[in-house]
């Protein structure tokens, strides 16, 4: 009995975890440290970069503060809403290229290229380079990465109608993106500092405040439905489907609200109803509903693609005036989820325990 009581007493209790915001303030402020403190304790004020610190005093700092970043991006998920969403596997290979810019160190104050220690010289020869070029290919790969995962940020904060703060993020990732080359380039022409210590610097300083502020705002409740609103029908969405039907047929001038709860996959990429790429994904050119994200959930009139419009999670549509002109068996409204035309055969629904199936409530307005 006290065995089973226990028992009861245990699944009761709430299930600690991470809480991804503390982590992300905890990422962004050793980022944000990491620059100033290995410049200040180093004992060279002219450091040629941040990664050169390595081969001075504070080489545990530089070192600690990057394994310390790797594992915490390697413990965070993305998003939340869909376990294996593009930011999940951003964050994992940002986790790889740390670990290998703090463990393969750039040439030394005198230019060796062979002064690391032997196992790294051994594990570099094994790919053919030097370990100084493993160092410089991991860490412009590991901005790449701390770029678009800024950019996806936006990408989010927009999906959740925060255009405030979508836009801060866009402005980091477009600061990373557009300032650091540009910050070499005016070092390397007028000699007044340091370019890749400045270019360093400026991207860890950017990606810190970009972090620190993705882990300070609050979480608000869910807006509820609009006045008015009638339910007609819930439809459980199939990626393989081009055209699922939803039973409602439509009139000029109605109004309906769309809400979408779910996940599905794209391949081997997870996502919700807003889909997995920006916009200016150059691949969405060719969705049926062009330059809208990938995955994104999207609806049209009697399987014709002309009257294609987007929903994501949360949208209120009014049926065109052109809809006239259809039959009235062509007035059905169907879902689909946004992809090329050819490629519906590698899409997956998914199971409740994966976080699917991808379900659709429509609601039918007034006036």
């Amino acid at each position: 009995m006290q065995s089973k009581a226990n028992k009861k007493d245990a699944q009761e209790m709430p299930m600690r975890v991470i809480n991804h915001k503390t982590m992300r303030i905890i990422i962004g402020t050793i980022a944000l440290q990491m620059p100033i403190v290995v410049w200040i304790l180093s004992g060279h004020k002219e450091l040629s970069s941040i990664s050169i610190s390595y081969w001075t005093d504070t080489r545990d700092i530089f070192v600690g503060s990057l394994v310390a970043v790797a594992f915490f991006l390697s413990a965070y998920n993305g998003s939340g809403e869909c376990k294996r969403d593009i930011e999940y596997y951003l964050s994992k290979l940002a986790c790889i290229f740390a670990i290998l810019v703090a463990l393969f160190p750039t040439k030394d104050f005198s230019e060796c290229t062979d002064c690391a220690p032997n196992w790294v010289v051994h594990i570099s020869d094994i790919v053919f380079l030097k370990p100084h070029q493993v160092h410089n290919a991991a860490a412009i790969l590991l901005f790449i990465c701390l770029i678009l995962l800024m950019a996806f940020f936006s990408l989010r904060a927009r999906n959740k109608g925060k255009l405030s703060r979508s836009r801060f993020y866009r402005v980091i990732s477009l600061g990373m993106l557009m300032g650091m080359p540009l910050i070499y380039v005016l070092g390397e022409l007028s000699s007044l500092y340091e370019p890749v210590f400045a270019v360093e610097f400026w991207g860890l300083l950017l990606f810190g405040v970009g972090w620190i502020r993705a882990g300070w705002y609050k979480s608000e409740p869910e807006e509820g439905l609009p006045v008015g609103a009638t339910l007609l029908t819930e439809v459980e969405v199939d990626p393989r489907n081009k055209h699922v039907p939803t039973s409602i047929d439509v009139e000029a001038g109605g109004r309906y609200f769309f809400t979408a709860k779910g996940c599905w996959c794209d391949w081997f990429l997870e996502c919700g109803p807003h889909g997995w790429g920006p916009d200016w994904n150059p691949l969405s050119r060719r969705n049926r509903v062009t330059r809208k994200s990938l995955f994104l959930l999207c609806g049209n009139v009697g399987q014709n693609d002309e009257y294609a419009f987007p929903i994501g999670g949360r949208c209120t549509w009014t049926v065109p005036t052109e809809v006239d002109a259809l039959a009235q068996d062509e007035r059905k409204l169907y879902l689909f989820a946004n992809d090329w035309e050819s490629m519906y055969r590698n899409n997956k629904q998914l199971e409740p325990k994966e976080g699917g199936p991808l379900k659709v409530s429509i609601y039918r307005l007034p006036g």
